[in-house]
């Protein structure tokens, strides 16, 4: 990470978006999850995919960050990210 946060304190949820390679996440995000304490934190993690949707990146997820309460996660075709107006409409709202 380029330029990590001193903490994460400030923050209920965290909204975490990435792409699926290879079923999971790119490992930036296992560094980011790793570096911080969730505890108490709500994550919502959305992708884009080519139709992988979420794979075991929510499992993943919550391993990483035991005390955390981790959404489902919403999956976004790469193909038709473009157009996820509604999709992002919605994360929107749940991060609310």
């Amino acid at each position: 990470m380029k330029n990590p946060l001193e903490s994460i304190d400030e923050y209920d949820t965290i909204v975490l978006g990435y792409p699926n390679w290879w079923g999971t996440m790119p490992m930036v995000c296992y560094t980011f999850l790793e570096s911080y304490d969730f505890t108490g934190k709500r994550i919502i993690p959305f992708c884009t995919n080519e139709g992988s949707g979420m794979g075991s990146s929510v499992r993943f997820i919550k391993k990483l960050c035991p005390g955390a309460t981790v959404e489902d996660g919403t999956p976004i075709h790469g193909a038709e990210a473009a157009y996820a107006d509604s999709e992002a409409r919605e994360i929107a709202e749940l991060a609310k």
